[in-house]
């Protein structure tokens, strides 16, 4: 992980905690037991950072749903 993508991956954490206010280490669980950290966020660094903070929030979301790590 290059510092872009570090950058990236903290902004993530920080808005989506605050989203499903949540503390950020457990949403940093979230998304590396989910598997999205290194299969999604990380790989997809180059397109996702150019989406807004909403999008990816929702985005975000909508993905934990759909590996069962949110309800």
């Amino acid at each position: 992980m290059n510092f872009d993508q570090l950058s990236f991956t903290t902004f993530c954490v920080g808005n989506l905690a605050d989203a499903l206010q949540m503390s950020a280490s457990r949403v940093y669980g979230l998304l590396r037991s989910s598997g999205l950290l290194d299969s999604y966020l990380i790989p997809g660094y180059d397109v996702l950072h150019t989406f807004s903070k909403e999008y990816i929030v929702e985005d975000l979301i909508q993905c934990l749903k759909e590996k069962g790590a949110l309800a």
